[in-house]
């Protein structure tokens, strides 16, 4: 079964900032996963120090494949997520975002000492 990850503003910039292969270890997680981030947390990225990661997070983007998705509706980048993290394992590492995540019983993926990934709720298949 095709799992669909989707990444957070925090996961496209960590490549960047952490020891962390975070393709590599989706798909070790979940192999055959797809990857999909939303155009607001693009932007958000976009616009991360200055537009310091811009660039390479459209490099990221076209290397590994991430479909951008269009959001549609109002709100946060986080409510967005939220709003349809039913279809998705929703990767971030944004601590209140996992927590409503988690509390809410939806499966979440996190960078755990800076150095690994690590799933919440993951769903057993």
């Amino acid at each position: 079964m095709t799992r669909k990850i989707l990444l957070d503003t925090n996961f496209l910039v960590a490549p960047f900032q952490l020891n962390v292969s975070i393709f590599e270890d989706l798909e070790d997680m979940y192999p055959y996963c797809e990857i999909y981030t939303l155009d607001e947390a693009l932007q958000e990225a976009r616009s991360i120090e200055g537009g310091k990661y811009g660039e390479l997070v459209e490099k990221l983007i076209d290397i590994q494949d991430v479909e951008v998705l269009e959001t549609h509706g109002e709100g946060s980048v986080d409510d967005l997520l939220v709003d349809i993290a039913d279809e998705f394992v929703v990767a971030t590492n944004d601590k209140e975002l996992k927590e409503r995540l988690i509390d809410a019983g939806k499966e979440v993926v996190f960078i755990r000492s800076r150095s690994h990934l690590k799933a919440a709720n993951q769903a057993r298949l």
